[in-house]
């Protein structure tokens, strides 16, 4: 009885890992053409080609279309890798940061800022619906450690920041590469809006300091594995002084 309770588990293995992989490359594929061309100008079939998966497997893990982009979405939060810091208002500066260095480089992210911008769906502004009570907490917070200055609103200067975020990244899709250095730009005028001098000379708002918070973040491998293909295609791309000799 035990040897076929164990053959059963060993069994059991097998389909699930093929399950999830399935689920992975129809994950993927979708994220990469939501990221492309939109929610709109993508088509099942499209993501099923790319993922080389047929449409039952699709109908199996999602009901339509929509439900896949949802869930696109819902993957791309980066909350859970912020930890509260000293002081409060550090930890808005880290989303921001964090989400602005992640984006060029990971494609589900890419895919989720797109899809949140597609009006008439029901992802549309999820993200930011998602943050702004989030990022409000963490203001109400640096507010009552006397982090603020006085007058300053949590909720309405927790909206602000995210509403100039997301303007920011609609502006940079097409170079994406710059979106760290202006949302950089964009903590610096906020921080100094709002928080006390004491306050404004202990927060780090680097760029670098995005890159420091990239290993804490559950979308580190995918990051790390952009910036490596891209080191090769560049080294690829140019010629070796032997061959240019």
């Amino acid at each position: 009885m035990t040897g076929l309770a164990q053959g059963g588990t060993v069994a059991r293995q097998p389909v699930q890992a093929r399950a999830r992989a399935r689920y992975e490359a129809i994950f993927k594929a979708a994220a990469e053409l939501f990221a492309e061309q939109g929610f709109a100008g993508t088509s099942v079939d499209q993501i099923l080609e790319r993922a080389g998966a047929s449409r039952g497997s699709f109908y199996n893990l999602w009901k339509d279309k929509d439900e896949l982009a949802y869930s696109v979405v819902k993957e791309s939060l980066i909350m859970d890798s912020i930890t509260p810091a000293t002081p409060r208002l550090q930890s808005v500066v880290d989303a921001s940061i964090l989400l602005a260095v992640l984006t060029p480089h990971v494609t589900v992210i890419k895919a989720a800022n797109r899809l949140a911008t597609e009006q008439g769906k029901a992802f549309f502004g999820y993200l930011w619906r998602t943050y702004t009570p989030l990022i409000t907490e963490l203001m109400t917070q640096a507010r009552d450690l006397g982090e603020l200055q006085p007058g300053v609103d949590p909720g309405d200067w927790a909206a602000l920041w995210i509403d100039a975020w997301v303007g920011l990244d609609l502006r940079f899709r097409e170079t994406y590469d710059d979106l760290p250095a202006a949302v950089h730009r964009l903590n610096q005028q906020m921080v100094h809006a709002v928080a006390t001098a004491e306050t404004l000379a202990s927060l780090q708002i680097s760029t670098g300091r995005g890159h420091e918070l990239i290993h804490n973040s559950s979308h580190a491998a995918s990051y790390f594995a952009s910036v490596q293909a891209q080191w090769k295609d560049k080294h690829r791309s140019t010629p070796t002084s032997a061959a240019t000799g």
